[in-house]
């Protein structure tokens, strides 16, 4: 492999496997602290959105990354159609059940792992290995990545390992999706909102799915991936 991109890779998976120590180390240490239940898992994403965010500001990425309300164009609005859709299928027509403790904070949660596996995947990630390769490329090894981080769960998490590995496959097909949006569009804030709003509908939805029916939205999002990066051109931002 050429040195830059190996330096690119180096680079991706260095700051994949800082943010799992960022991690581990607060639901090992929070306990500790007097957090417990719940809330150790909140302080985890607490700790991991002040982590993504120092690493975009050390990078110095914001204005790159899309981070502000403007759209990119119609275009960049009819492809979150998508993530609208599955959204709906988790809440129509029984809706949501709100679970201890409370709608609010799990929302809130959530949204804070929206930002901060959003910048640190979409973002970062993503950012440093598009000046290395070209936009397909980068856009897989970028949703590998991301898809591999959810193996965490063995250290953090008594989920059944076919679980954890199913969570990787189809989080590896959500991030294929997420990473192609990132890299025609350059606009993070819509991602960050996106992948808030599912997890929230994922983890409270009244009706879950079953494997057959999530197999078939990752093999959808494999398809949005593919069509946005090959639906070139790419929106430019400054900077």
């Amino acid at each position: 492999m050429d040195p830059t991109r190996r330096t690119a890779v180096t680079f991706a998976v260095a700051v994949q496997f800082s943010r799992f120590l960022v991690l581990f180390a607060t639901v090992s240490v929070a306990p500790l602290l007097g957090v417990a239940g719940w809330f150790v898992g909140f302080t985890a994403n607490v700790t991991c959105t002040a982590f993504a965010a120092l690493l975009v500001t050390r990078c110095r990425l914001w204005g790159r990354i899309g981070w502000s309300w403007r759209s990119r164009g119609r275009a960049s609005l009819i492809w979150l159609v998508p993530f609208v859709v599955e959204a709906l299928l988790w809440t129509l027509p029984v809706g949501l059940v709100d679970r201890p403790p409370g709608f609010g904070l799990w929302s809130l949660s959530l949204l804070l792992v929206g930002v901060n596996e959003e910048l640190t995947s979409r973002g970062v990630i993503l950012d440093r290995l598009e000046r290395a390769f070209p936009a397909g490329p980068a856009v897989v090894i970028t949703a590998a990545l991301f898809g591999l981080q959810h193996l965490s769960a063995f250290a953090t998490t008594s989920r059944d390992g076919v679980d954890i590995l199913g969570n990787v496959a189809a989080s590896t097909c959500f991030g294929l999706a997420l990473a192609a949006y990132q890299s025609r569009f350059r606009w993070i804030v819509p991602l960050i909102l996106a992948h808030a709003v599912l997890d929230t509908v994922t983890i409270l939805g009244a009706r879950p799915f079953g494997d057959a029916v999530i197999a078939l939205m990752s093999v959808a999002y494999v398809g949005v991936g593919v069509a946005l990066v090959r639906g070139r051109p790419r929106y430019v931002t400054a900077g």
